[in-house]
């Protein structure tokens, strides 16, 4: 009884939600991104977990810098966060017309249109810009699997789906079912997206430098290309006035490697060339240099 009492409040939420969605959706998009940006702003002054843990990163990260510099990173990094939120009433709402007219730039696609007949690709989506409107351009180019970690709810998980369904996505859940998914994705000639930065369980990760750190790093990529042989290309949809600049980069080599911990390295060399063009539009909240065995850094103290 009180797991459907749950339920049933969650999908008031949801129907809230959408309501609340459908209210942004009629502002413009400089709008809902100065609306973003001043509850990311407010965020950064508080104690929350964003908060907490985008600082211990930053200051990790950038130690070298000054602790105003570092500070301004944080409000910054934030700010892009509560952008991507307020940004969302236009993904799941707005005419895909009008999200097609939203993209000011883009580059590197001749890496998915040119790849032999028959081989597929994964697009490596960091945090950074938004990367719900990366899926979307991407979509415009061929359908995409990306792979999703599922929420609790299923009320939550259905709603979530059917708007990147919208948006011309067919999502995989991080299951069993969902890895068999991507596989067939792959070995089809298809399009398969990871996001590479989240914090992956201790048995399918391996260690790896991130910005001269040790970090846990997914080892899904690597064990993927040894079931299948793929291009690997990461993408990043960055914010510019009025809209996005789409980018696709090539991965090194390395990521091909047996070894998930060389492959592992390449991804985290590709990400860190992404976020050195703009720290600022990069969620620097996952834990990612929590290591098993060590000392938890990120521990509220």
């Amino acid at each position: 009884m009180a797991r459907q009492s749950s339920e049933i409040g969650v999908r008031v939420g949801i129907l809230a939600a959408r309501g609340v969605a459908w209210t942004f959706s009629r502002f413009g998009l400089g709008t809902l991104r100065w609306l973003g940006a001043v509850v990311g702003g407010l965020a950064a002054l508080g104690k929350s977990r964003a908060a907490r843990v985008t600082r211990v990163n930053v200051d990790l990260v950038y130690e070298d810098q000054d602790q105003a510099w570092r500070r301004r990173l944080v409000r910054r990094s934030l700010a892009a966060t509560g952008m991507n939120l307020f940004e969302a009433a236009a993904m799941w709402t707005w005419p895909l017309s009008r999200l097609a007219g939203l993209r000011k730039h883009s580059e590197g696609e001749n890496l998915l249109a040119g790849r032999a007949v028959g081989r597929g690709a994964i697009v490596l989506i960091p945090h950074f810009g938004n990367w719900e409107y990366l899926a979307y351009h991407l979509n415009t180019l061929e359908t995409l699997t990306p792979l999703y970690q599922p929420p609790r709810s299923k009320a939550v998980d259905r709603a979530l789906t059917s708007a990147r369904n919208r948006l011309g996505s067919r999502p995989a859940p991080n299951s069993l079912a969902g890895l068999r998914r991507l596989v067939k994705a792959l070995q089809s000639g298809g399009l398969v997206a990871i996001l590479p930065d989240q914090v992956p369980r201790v048995d399918s990760s391996v260690s790896a430098p991130l910005f001269g750190r040790s970090a846990l790093t997914m080892s899904l990529v690597s064990k993927l290309l040894q079931r299948v042989d793929a291009d690997v290309v990461i993408g990043t949809a960055t914010r510019v006035p009025g809209g996005f600049a789409v980018r696709l980069e090539a991965v090194a080599d390395a990521v091909h490697d047996p070894d998930p911990a060389v492959g592992a390295r390449a991804i985290n060399e590709a990400i860190e060339a992404v976020v050195a063009r703009d720290p600022a539009q990069y969620q620097w909240e996952y834990k990612r240099f929590r290591l098993p065995g060590q000392p938890d850094i990120y521990r509220r103290r």
